[in-house]
């Protein structure tokens, strides 16, 4: 009873931070961990900027053009990049909106001459000999020249070792996200295929399990219904996403180790993704094979090409993909 009173209340509420946090409860209970944390990120922030003003909150009425503009500056004032302050501008955008719809204000367009979209970034993929020698790195000789010895040698090897496969399956698998992976269960796996739904677009996959794939899998079995051992939590959605957030981030931090072992090479979870586009594209693969294989939905100029296109083709283009970054023969043509 009383999630509802406080839901039926964030509805009727003339102040738009008390909207806003009710609509973050609203998202968390349906499970919608993620866009809930957007909220209250941009919460915090909206709340300090109010502050310079001497405010608490503001009425939904009183959002204007000229304020929004001064909380962009203000953002702005800190060094932040055009990306990150689109990222708060749009979080708040987004609730102004669902207060509209459910006509607490008319839409007084406040958010309008403020920069919403999204940057190009610095290149995020690295080449395919950069990718193979990834994969042949002495991790322990690294560790060894950097004078670990012991227990911390062979503990920081095996979590190195684990995050190195991690980016190689990612790879291996037509640029798979890490979020698509660290939730994928064992019963995603039909035979010699990854079965899933992309979290991001809801697009059903098809991913043939070539052998290197195969091998990762079996070197590190998971214990619990998951398909490789990253996350232990089951059930508490909110447990969960916390676990995956903290996942994440070590895994980030254990790639930018593995960079600097690779000269230098700034890696992230996305370089994975990013490179193995690239390098299809370098083989001349078409942009809708390509847009097809990584679970796009937004190539609209590429969508008659891509219904007439099946999965054998598209498997067949990532064995070819692979066989020739890696110089060996994955799985019989």
């Amino acid at each position: 009873m009383k999630q509802k009173k406080r839901s039926c209340e964030a509805y009727s509420t003339k102040w738009f931070l008390a909207f806003l946090r009710g609509e973050a409860d609203r998202q968390r209970r349906n499970g919608h961990i993620s866009v809930a944390n957007n909220y209250l990120s941009a919460n915090n922030s909206f709340v300090r900027f109010l502050q310079t003003k001497s405010k608490k909150d503001i009425q939904l009425t009183r959002l204007s053009p000229p304020l929004i503009a001064d909380y962009e500056a203000w953002l702005q004032s800190f060094g932040l990049c055009k990306n990150t302050t689109s990222f708060y501008v749009r979080a708040l955008q987004s609730v102004y909106h669902k207060a509209v719809k459910h006509g607490l204000t008319d839409d007084h367009k406040p958010f309008a001459g403020v920069y919403r979209g999204v940057a190009k970034t610095v290149k995020r993929a690295i080449e395919p000999n950069e990718v193979s020698h990834f994969q042949e790195l002495d991790i322990r000789a690294e560790l060894q020249k950097k004078g670990y010895v012991g227990k911390r040698l062979n503990n920081l090897q095996h979590q190195l070792e684990f995050a190195r496969d991690i980016f190689i399956f990612c790879f291996c698998a037509r640029g798979l996200t890490f979020v698509d992976l660290i939730y994928m269960q064992k019963s995603n796996v039909v035979g010699e295929t990854l079965v899933y739904v992309r979290r991001k677009t809801k697009q059903r996959m098809e991913v043939q399990i070539e052998p290197m794939m195969q091998e990762i899998l079996n070197r590190h079995p998971s214990r619990t219904s998951y398909l490789l051992p990253i996350l232990n939590k089951m059930g508490d959605s909110n447990a969960v996403y916390q676990q995956y957030r903290y996942a994440l981030a070590r895994y980030n931090g254990f790639l930018g180790i593995l960079g600097e072992m690779l000269g230098g090479l700034k890696l992230t979870s996305y370089v994975s993704r990013h490179s193995w586009a690239s390098a299809a594209h370098q083989q001349h693969v078409p942009l809708s094979v390509i847009s097809l294989s990584m679970g796009h939905d937004s190539e609209k100029t590429t969508e008659i090409y891509l219904k007439s296109l099946e999965s054998n083709v598209i498997n067949k283009t990532n064995h070819d993909l692979l066989a020739n970054i890696f110089k060996k023969t994955l799985m019989p043509t």
